[in-house]
Parts: C-alpha cells; structure tokens; sequence
C-alpha cells in the first residue's frame, strides 16, 4: 500500500460486522479491571513477553526496509 494513501483510523476501527453468519469486528471494549479475574499474574507476563518479542521482530523489519 503506498505511503501517501491516507486511511482514516477512526473510519477503519469502528466497530462494524462483516457479513458471512455474523462475525464481531472491534468489538472488545474490557477494561484491565474486568479483565484480572479472568487471567493470572504468570499469563499477563507471557502476554506482556509475547507482545514485546513480536514488537521488536517488526522493529527488526521496519530496520531492514528503510536501510
């Protein structure tokens, strides 16, 4: 996709339906306090882990492409 493309993030991420049987679209609205009941203190920090390796492998390519 060019860069000079403009997407409106407030278009692209409102919550909508995508119509096969119905299928939610940018619908999770918890809060962290909703969430804590549901996982444990070892589960936030493989999500944390997971979020940060995945991070920085897109670094590592973002790094790659505009060397």
């Amino acid at each position: 996709m060019p860069k000079i493309q403009f997407i409106n993030p407030d278009e692209v991420r409102k919550p909508q339906m995508l119509e096969f049987d119905s299928i939610p679209i940018n619908q999770y609205d918890k809060t962290i306090e909703e969430e804590v009941d549901n996982f444990s203190r070892e589960d936030f920090l493989r999500i944390y882990h997971d979020m940060v390796v995945i991070r920085e492998f897109e670094t590592m390519l973002n790094l790659i492409k505009t060397r």
